[in-house]
């Protein structure tokens, strides 16, 4: 493969695994010196992308070397590897619990770990519709007692999430990789899980998730945080106006199943 001038960066505007590589960029302050392409749902589908990133999924990136790689943590674990990290924890036992934080939520929240049709992520649950619509292919729709099953376990990481992170960020005093992988997922959480499912707003009170409501506060007084969040959230401020969320209340009516937690 021929060199390229600089790497690059596939970006999308509302996917929290690729806005976790957009934070370290913005917070390491090193955004120039890379080539960022913000791309859309059909850029994904396109051979020019699939050759980039064979699952059709961002982040992906090009390596200086005009390689390509994929998958967040991987894109992650090479700039941090490449330009240093944001911030280094002081022991191994610290950073230990940092990659465990990323670990969690790459494998319980926000992977399918499979890549046919009728799989998906954990976080699926809250947008994904039951059925084919504009929105949803039909490999991707999800139905009844998967999508109870995953919101049990959303609720689940979060309260593992709530006992066990350092303070007053996830792996400490202060920001890392974990805060950067989990506060794009928690802005999906924010949204749509008090507007579409009735549950508490799970970051805005104190009564359930205090701990992690207090670091949520705190990482939104951060302006690379901010601006990130209001990205994700008026990305789906724009979906719900269009009607995405529809066919999933449609499914709440079925009493069979938990819905709502507590």
């Amino acid at each position: 493969m021929t060199e390229v001038r600089k790497p690059v960066f596939y970006d999308m505007v509302h996917s929290n695994n690729a806005a976790s590589i957009r934070l370290w960029m913005k917070l390491t302050k090193r955004e120039d010196e890379f080539e960022v392409h913000m791309v859309t749902y059909a850029d994904l589908k396109s051979d020019w992308f699939r050759k980039i990133s064979p699952l059709g999924k961002v982040p992906a990136f090009i390596l200086p070397n005009g390689k390509y790689i994929f998958e967040s943590r991987v894109i992650m674990n090479y700039l941090q590897d490449k330009y240093g990290r944001f911030t280094t924890l002081p022991t191994a036992e610290d950073r230990a619990f940092e990659a465990l934080f990323c670990r969690t939520h790459d494998v319980y929240i926000s992977s399918p770990n499979c890549t046919q049709p009728g799989f998906s992520h954990t976080q699926g649950c809250m947008y994904l519709a039951p059925y084919e619509t504009k929105w949803c292919d039909a490999s991707r729709v999800m139905d009844r007692p998967t999508r109870a099953a995953k919101l049990a376990e959303i609720w689940k990481q979060l309260g593992w999430l709530e006992e066990n992170m350092i303070g007053p960020f996830l792996a400490g005093d202060v920001i890392t990789s974990a805060d950067m992988t989990w506060f794009p997922t928690t802005i999906f959480m924010e949204f749509m899980l008090p507007r579409v499912f009735g549950w508490p707003k799970v970051f805005r009170e104190k009564e359930h998730f205090p701990r992690l409501a207090a670091w949520f506060e705190l990482l939104e007084t951060n302006e690379v945080f901010s601006a990130v969040r209001l990205d994700i959230w008026n990305f789906w401020v724009k979906k719900e106006e269009e009607g995405q969320f529809e066919s999933i209340k449609g499914e709440l009516v079925d009493t069979n199943f938990k819905w709502v937690y507590p």
